[in-house]
């Protein structure tokens, strides 16, 4: 029983893992080691495009523990776009990647020696799955451990304040739920059977890019790891719709 006690507080309780505050927004990020994973849905009941399942491996990466707060939003652009204007803890909302570009640009000249930038979403989801591993939700699963649209029901709609809820064992919040974040993948149903084993980034042309890990407005079936959720216009904004950002450092 002893073995058993420890064996479930080491799969819940998050590693102590190593991280980096940016200075003039307070954002912090997460180091995820590098690795290589099964990518696409391990298990089961999947969309077409979660297909075929295959290995990738993804360089160290540093992640944003939470989805980028309204608080560090505002440190250095001029307004706050959210719908949810609730507090500086909520996620930031309603930005594009039109956006996004403008305050990755701020950051980089505050940062000369970094750059910040979308994961992709092979990154994106080696990240969710706290370095590959085989879970299906971003940490504690639906409908008690994110904010999706069961949660939302019972609360009221709308975001949580970002560390809400517990996170993945890699200390990362809200990869299930919250938000619906973006990522700097061309959208192709069959991307997947054209990927790269390494860091895989899918660029060719068209107009549709990538949402990833669900949101308070949509069921927990979207807010697995493996869902992918086209998106047509990456000018569109939406109350459902954040992102989180990765940092590289200057090599």
């Amino acid at each position: 029983m002893r073995w058993l006690i420890i064996l479930i507080l080491f799969v819940i309780t998050p590693l102590r893992a190593e991280t980096w505050r940016e200075p003039a927004t307070g954002m912090v990020f997460v180091r995820v080691p590098a690795g290589c994973f099964a990518m696409g849905d391990n298990f089961g009941g999947g969309d077409h495009n979660e297909y075929p399942v295959h290995e990738v491996c993804i360089k160290e990466t540093w992640v944003g523990k939470f989805e980028v707060m309204q608080g560090e939003w505002r440190a250095l652009m001029d307004e706050n776009p959210s719908a949810w204007a609730t507090s500086d803890r909520h996620p930031v909302d309603s930005v594009n990647q039109d956006d996004i570009a403008e305050f990755v640009g701020r950051l980089a000249e505050r940062n000369p020696d970094r750059t910040f930038r979308l994961p992709t979403e092979a990154e994106w989801e080696f990240s969710c799955r706290a370095g590959g591993q085989a879970t299906k939700f971003g940490g504690v699963p639906p409908p008690n451990g994110a904010n999706t649209a069961e949660y939302a029901d019972r609360q009221g709609e709308g975001t949580t304040p970002v560390g809400s809820f517990a996170p993945n064992t890699l200390g990362i919040h809200d990869m299930s739920g919250n938000l619906w974040e973006w990522v700097s993948d061309v959208y192709a149903a069959d991307a997947y059977a054209q990927h790269a084993r390494d860091n895989p980034h899918y660029q060719a042309a068209g107009p549709a890019r990538l949402l990833r890990g669900g949101g308070w407005s949509h069921s927990a079936f979207f807010a697995r790891c493996s869902k992918r959720h086209m998106h047509c216009r990456p000018t569109a904004r939406f109350d459902f719709v954040g992102f989180r950002l990765v940092m590289e450092e200057a090599r």
